[in-house]
C-alpha cells in the first residue's frame, strides 16, 4: 500500500468519541520525526469526512488546524460526543486514542537503511573520472526531477535531463532516499552520458544513521556518489571556515562524517560535503570544491535551475 494511502488508514482507525494527536500518528507510522508530515498529509486528506482528520489535534490538547475551519471542527468533533471550550479539548487524557493497529512503515525504512549502511565504501572505487553530474528535485503536486553532466576537465555540461513522477513518500527528516530514490533512479536510466560520479543534493555519511541519500543511491543503484548538503544535519564542525576555499572537518560521534566548506563570498553559511558511495573523503572534497563558482556546485545547480524550470513550466 502507497505510504500516504497507509497514512490515511491508520487516521480511519481513530473512533467516534476519542481524538489523537499529530504525534501519536507519527509514531504509529514508526518515528515522531513524521509529525510535520502527518499535518500536512491531513491538509491534503482528499476523503473527508471518510478519513476524519478533523479527530486529530495537537499534544496538548489544543484544537490545531483544519481545512475547513476550527469551527466547522469543533461542530464535527461536538456531534461525535468530544467538546470543546477555550481551543481545548474537554477531557482530553480520557478520550485520547493511542492503540493504533500498525505495520511501521518508518521503522521498516530505517531497517532497510542499517542493511544498506553495511555495504557503503566510504573509499575511491572507480578508474577516474570524466565527468560529475548532478541531480535535484523540485516539487509541485508531482516531482520534477532533474539531471545536468559535466565533463571532468571542460567542466561544461554534456547532457541533462528532466523527468516527471508521482511522489509516493512526504518528505520526513532522515528519510529523504525513500522520496527522491525513484525519481533519481528514473533519470540516470534515461541519461545518455552516464556519470563517473553522481553530486545528490542532500548528505551522504553525514546523517545521524550513515545512510543519507547520497548514500542511499549510490548503494542501490551502484555508483560513485557524493552528498552535498545546504544546511547541517548532524554533527560539530571542527573549526571556522570564514574564507571562501576554507574547509573543515565535521565530527559525528567522535567520527569524521564529512565537511564544511566556504564555496563562495555571496553567503556566510558554509556547505556540507560527505561522501556517499564508492568515493573518498578527500576525493569528495576535492570533486565538490572543484566545481564549486557559486555557493552549490554547478552540476547540481545546473540541475536545480532545470528541476525548478520544470515545474513552473507545469504549473502554467
Amino acid at each position: 500500500m502507497e505510504f500516504v494511502e497507509y497514512f490515511y488508514s491508520l487516521v480511519k482507525q481513530i473512533p467516534k468519541g476519542k481524538v489523537s494527536t499529530y504525534g501519536e500518528l507519527a509514531k504509529a507510522l514508526g518515528d515522531i520525526r513524521a509529525s510535520r508530515a502527518v499535518g500536512r498529509m491531513l491538509n491534503a486528506n482528499p476523503y473527508a469526512p471518510i478519513v476524519p482528520c478533523h479527530r486529530v489535534v495537537m499534544r496538548d490538547g489544543s484544537l490545531g488546524g483544519f481545512g475547513a475551519g476550527i469551527h466547522e471542527k469543533i461542530k464535527r468533533l461536538k456531534k461525535e460526543g468530544v467538546f470543546a471550550s477555550n481551543n481545548l479539548i474537554e477531557n482530553f487524557q480520557n478520550i485520547l486514542f493511542t492503540d493504533f493497529k500498525s505495520d511501521f512503515p518508518l521503522k521498516k525504512m530505517r531497517d532497510e537503511q542499517n542493511r544498506l549502511k553495511e555495504l557503503v565504501k566510504i573509499e575511491d572505487d572507480f578508474k577516474g573520472i570524466e565527468s560529475v553530474a548532478g541531480v535535484d528535485v523540485a516539487y509541485n503536486d508531482t516531482a520534477l526531477g532533474a539531471c545536468a553532466v559535466f565533463g571532468y576537465d571542460s567542466m561544461k555540461i554534456l547532457n541533462s535531463k528532466t523527468v516527471k513522477k508521482e511522489v509516493e513518500v512526504p518528505y520526513i527528516p532522515t528519510y529523504l532516499a525513500f522520496r527522491e530514490l525513484p525519481i533519481i533512479e528514473d533519470l540516470i536510466k534515461k541519461m545518455k552520458v552516464k556519470p563517473s560520479v553522481l553530486l545528490v543534493d542532500g548528505n551522504g555519511v553525514l546523517h545521524p544513521y550513515g545512510m543519507g541519500i547520497a548514500s542511499h543511491v549510490g548503494v542501490k543503484l551502484d555508483i560513485p556518489t557524493i552528498g552535498v548538503a545546504k544546511t547541517l544535519l548532524c554533527g560539530e564542525l571542527m573549526g571556522e571556515v570564514e574564507e571562501v576555499g576554507d574547509f573543515t572537518q565535521v565530527l559525528y560521534e567522535g567520527r569524521l562524517v564529512g565537511y564544511a566548506y566556504k564555496s563562495s563570498p555571496r553567503t556566510n553559511k558554509p556547505i556540507y560535503i560527505s561522501p556517499g558511495h564508492k568515493v573518498s573523503f578527500e576525493t569528495a572534497l576535492e570533486v565538490v570544491s572543484r566545481f564549486c563558482k557559486y555557493k552549490l556546485p554547478e552540476p547540481i545547480r545546473k540541475a536545480h535551475a532545470l528541476a525548478t524550470s520544470a515545474r513552473n513550466a507545469a504549473r502554467n
